[in-house]
């Protein structure tokens, strides 16, 4: 993205596979770029902890940050999330929290997103696009403006967006427009401009979302502006009256009778819904917080409630835990983004109600603040809450808790002493990063990247070229008993019977599952048996696809296991056992060693290995 913002390319440079270097030359300077993959592996380097130090409030970390090396510092300048799952359900709003951490702790966000995916059924026959609850975008809007930091929303279309949806959006999609923010936040000219246009452009994604719906269940049109500008979001909420709000049907977790009183009283005490229906939470007006508070105390007998009466009362309804008791974790973006489309101006109780575990609930009787250090729901409860109810029904008591939330803005930027040749612990984070950079840009030898784990990768897709053509399979299926999805898969080969190569990698070879081999090859055997969602002709943009590749389609397939390297005695073991074709099995260090050990059809993968190391010069292969 650096590259493309300044018309340019990335240029890789002699450096460890597991810390891979570039530079990039523009017009204005020349761009030294080092990349660290995952979040506190690095010595004296926890990006995460740093931030939650620095203000962030919240263990939420964006999926990169770059910062700046200026007299042995390092100074965070931007962080950006990238997110191309189906952004309907509880999913938009799952990364609500990353962004307030980011603008808590004075981090310029971007939260890079795509729009108008087409959602398959069981059989991946195309059912509909689905689209984000307009609420999701408003909240990187109104937070922007009520903190004066950027943090926004950037769109582009999905690769599968049918025509017809690409004419209705495309004045609010600001891919370029996000680049052009980078190149400014990079030279460190005035971004000002730039942040106006997108956040015009996301405010008119959220009128456009709003009106393309079926049903009037969010705000339309102006009212949207009208929410913006209005000075108070809570007060002008609880006066509106364009649609009510319901409590909902229970879901699928068993609650306690309490709980549905409570929905029935907030019913009857004007509740109103935050700016969309089928949201879960609402907003009591503050002249009936008083009648509310004198229930609660009512129906919880003997549990102390203190509730603020000067102000408006939002309810968080949050389930929180699945039915067998594991954490629900979209739900950790559900008070952040509550807190975010309402500013201070009114106080919020969460209630959970979900299925949580006896050692979850005793954890918060006796200690709120150790519970918060490891659970990232109830940290973002105690961050943006002012009140928490537990009313489950496998918790043995009810429990009301003042948070005494703290929602402050840290100032300045942050900055940390820089180390040159930081020290990792190798684990899986440096097998893909080390397979990425070996084997994605080789073009040149007919080796083409379809589908990476991250870091650094893309999860919505997986890629198959053909002659000029690239085939994509995004809404991908889920890993089954069956068949597993690769972590890795390249492709040699654009012609009629090219070879697909899937990849597990871990971080010990012990790790690799029985039979693996066979599951990585079903995955994508009955992938491609279906039709690909999307295509793209080289140098044109996505389309829906509309063709008949899957008639055409002639390929084979090899299944690799990727991991540290332990011994030569693991390598023809973890092979067998796992059904395989070929072992990578990484030694890291300055100069890396690659292992390589295979049957003898996949033996050419030696030797394409020993033609890159000898051009990248950072690793050498070792063949068994």
């Amino acid at each position: 993205m650096i590259a493309e913002a300044f018309d340019s390319s990335p240029k890789l440079q002699k450096s460890p596979i597991y810390f891979p270097k570039y530079t990039i030359v523009t017009e204005q300077s020349v761009f030294e770029i080092e990349l660290l993959s995952g979040h506190g592996r690095w010595s004296d380097i926890d990006l995460g902890e740093i931030i939650l130090q620095s203000g962030g409030q919240l263990r939420e970390s964006a999926d990169s940050y770059i910062t700046e090396i200026k007299d042995s510092k390092e100074h965070i300048l931007l962080g950006i999330e990238f997110c191309s799952a189906l952004p309907a359900g509880n999913n938009a709003w799952q990364r609500n929290g990353r962004a307030l951490a980011s603008v808590l702790a004075n981090i310029p966000y971007l939260y890079y997103a795509e729009i108008g995916g087409i959602e398959l059924d069981e059989n991946r026959n195309p059912k509909a696009p689905r689209y984000p609850n307009p609420a999701v975008p408003f909240s990187y809007i109104v937070l922007s403006e009520d903190t004066k930091r950027v943090c926004l929303p950037v769109y582009s279309g999905h690769p599968s967006m049918t025509e017809e949806n690409l004419k209705l959006y495309k004045d609010s999609l600001g891919y370029k427009d996000g680049l052009d923010y980078l190149r400014q936040v990079l030279l460190g000219t005035d971004t000002s401009k730039i942040v106006k246009k997108l956040s015009d452009k996301a405010l008119l994604l959220v009128n456009i979302l709003s009106n393309a719906r079926n049903h009037r269940d969010t705000l339309r049109g102006e009212e949207w502006r009208n929410l913006l500008n209005s000075g108070n979001r809570p007060l002008w909420l609880t006066r509106y009256n364009g649609f009510g709000w319901k409590k909902k049907a229970g879901g699928k977790v068993i609650v306690t009778p309490t709980l549905n009183l409570m929905k029935e009283k907030a019913e009857t005490l004007s509740a109103k819904p935050i700016t969309a229906e089928d949201l879960p939470f609402c907003i009591i007006p503050k002249e009936n917080v008083s009648l509310f508070k004198k229930w609660m105390r009512k129906t919880y007998r003997g549990m102390k409630t203190e509730l603020d009466v000067k102000k408006d009362l939002a309810i968080v309804w949050i389930t929180g835990f699945k039915p067998k008791g594991d954490d629900s974790r979209p739900d950790r973006g559900l008070s952040p983004l509550c807190r975010m489309l309402l500013g201070k101006d009114a106080n919020i109780l969460a209630v959970v109600y979900g299925p949580g575990t006896k050692s979850t609930w005793d954890l918060l009787s006796t200690s709120p603040e150790a519970l918060c250090k490891n659970n990232g729901l109830f940290q973002s409860i105690f961050t943006c809450c002012n009140y928490l109810l537990v009313d489950s029904t496998t918790c043995r008591q009810k429990l009301f808790i003042n948070t005494n939330s703290n929602f402050s803005l840290q100032t300045g930027i942050i900055t940390f002493p820089y180390i040159e040749t930081p020290v990792v612990q190798f684990f899986e984070h440096d097998t893909d990063c080390a397979i990425h950079q070996i084997l994605s840009s080789q073009d040149k030898l007919g080796i083409h990247e379809c589908f990476c784990n991250p870091p650094g990768g893309d999860w919505s897709g997986i890629s198959f070229f053909y002659e000029q053509n690239e085939y994509k399979w995004t809404s991908l299926p889920r890993v089954s008993e069956k068949s597993k999805r690769p972590d890795h898969i390249f492709q040699i080969g654009k012609d009629s019977s090219p070879l697909f190569v899937t990849i597990e990698s871990k971080g010990l070879g012990k790790d690799l599952e029985n039979d693996i081999g066979n599951r990585l090859k079903d995955y994508v055997r009955d992938l491609f048996m279906s039709e690909p969602t999307a295509q793209k002709a080289e140098g044109e943009e996505w389309k829906y696809y509309d063709g008949a590749l899957v008639g055409e389609l002639k390929f084979s397939i090899l299944a690799v296991g990727a991991f540290l390297y332990k011994n030569n005695e693991e390598l023809s073991h973890h092979l067998r056992r796992g059904k395989l074709d070929a072992i990578f099995a990484f030694e890291f260090g300055s100069i890396s060693t690659l292992h390589f050990y295979s049957n003898i059809e996949s033996s050419f993968l030696g030797r394409c290995l020993e033609l890159i190391a000898s051009e990248q010069g950072t690793f050498i292969v070792k063949i068994h």
